[in-house]
């Protein structure tokens, strides 16, 4: 276990950069449509992304998480375990399609052509995600960043050059290369992964299908108010807003995910108490989430200037998302993956279901209401937090 623990060479630097591509992308594609497209018609864009979203998280079938604890502990078999997690992916992945076009069906134009462009990014992203969940895994994020910068370049151009020129239906048309852009700088890992001897991971499965069920329940409370709002509005108005209100504070609970995610291998690998790693990082994770907290809550004071005077409504719901993206940056992510990665992915999940369950009432009774929707994801984080702190207390006495 030492000689493992040693082996990995944390890249922090490669890491950063890695996660700063992964989720500056989709941020910087929201600025440029918002510049180029309608309120309307941003909506909609919006409300496609949501459904593909939520899709992509119940299809990837906990592969990405179970290959981001395994590839850290089964260095011998990675090349064999990356061709199972692709296979899974694509099996899980034709699912996921063919929901997201029953999904697509149930919106009215121009929501259900935009949704169904949408739907052959859905496999490119879900091989992604396990090729990054196995090279993140190993600290090879070096390697990494060199295929997402041309990603990164190529699908802003195509998505954005669509927009500019063609509106909603370019940007559309541009989703639908997503698969050549981001899947080809890495043919030849792929290749060689699927080539490689096919063996069976039981032990790896019986994860990822446990970490399936907390992620489902994760990105429920956040996917869960665009869909009701969608749906119950049929306003792509209202969903722009909610996207907006909403952008900035979650990716704020993405960055700090970055920071738990780059200890997750080790925390595999290491066998203290997980309330140690908790009490070393709290202090420094409260401080940085708190700065980053009050940053975004000032740039609340230039929203006439962007997104501008047409997404003003939006501004009343933000420094609301704010204080909960502060909750979601802090013990909501840390404290269940400290569960996770010390094998007790029963409580991580137990957790993220309990938080749900605290959701749902605001949820259900919303309407359209954005206030109660975000009360709602407060609550959830609240819970979550609360019940992986006790478990992990339990776990330290025991």
């Amino acid at each position: 276990m030492g000689e493992a623990s040693r082996a990995l060479r944390p890249d922090f630097g490669a890491h950063t950069l890695s996660f700063v591509l992964f989720r500056l992308q989709p941020l910087l594609e929201a600025v440029l449509l918002t510049l180029f497209l309608s309120v309307a018609d941003f909506g909609w864009w919006s409300w496609a992304g949501a459904l593909q979203l939520g899709m992509l998280l119940w299809a990837n079938g906990g592969v990405p998480a179970a290959l981001l604890r395994y590839a850290a502990l089964r260095e011998e078999e990675r090349l064999a375990l990356l061709g199972w997690g692709l296979r899974e992916s694509l099996k899980w992945g034709i699912l996921g399609v063919l929901g997201l076009v029953g999904v697509a069906l149930t919106l009215p134009a121009p929501g259900w052509w935009v949704t169904l462009c949408h739907a052959p990014a859905l496999l490119a992203q879900l091989g992604a995600e396990v090729l990054r969940a196995h090279l993140r895994a190993q600290y090879s994020n070096t390697r990494l960043v060199y295929g997402q910068i041309l990603g990164f370049i190529s699908g802003l151009a195509l998505v954005g050059g669509g927009a500019f020129f063609y509106g909603l239906w370019g940007a559309a048309l541009a989703r639908l290369t997503q698969p050549i852009w981001q899947l080809l700088p890495w043919y030849a890992l792929l290749r060689a992964a699927l080539q490689a001897p096919k063996q069976r991971f039981p032990e790896v499965q019986r994860f990822g299908w446990k970490a399936l069920t907390g992620n489902l329940a994760l990105e429920a409370i956040f996917l869960l108010p665009a869909w009701l709002i969608g749906w119950r509005s049929n306003s792509p108005v209202l969903l722009a807003y909610w996207r907006w209100a909403t952008l900035l504070p979650l990716n704020l609970r993405t960055l700090f995910a970055h920071l738990v995610l780059y200890f997750y291998p080790q925390w595999t690998l290491r066998g203290q108490q997980p309330l140690r790693h908790y009490a070393r990082l709290r202090l420094y994770l409260y401080l940085l989430a708190g700065v980053a907290a009050a940053l975004l809550g000032l740039m609340g004071l230039f929203w006439e200037v962007f997104p501008g005077p047409a997404y003003l409504p939006a501004r009343s719901y933000y420094g609301l998302a704010v204080g909960i993206g502060f909750i979601w940056s802090t013990d909501a992510l840390l404290l269940p993956n400290l569960l996770s990665a010390h094998g007790a992915i029963r409580h991580y999940s137990t957790a993220y279901a309990i938080g749900l369950a605290g959701a749902l009432p605001f949820y259900l009774g919303a309407g359209e209401n954005l206030y109660l929707h975000l009360i709602g994801m407060g609550t959830a984080g609240l819970l979550a937090a609360l019940w992986a702190g006790y478990q992990l207390r339990i776990r330290a006495v025991s």
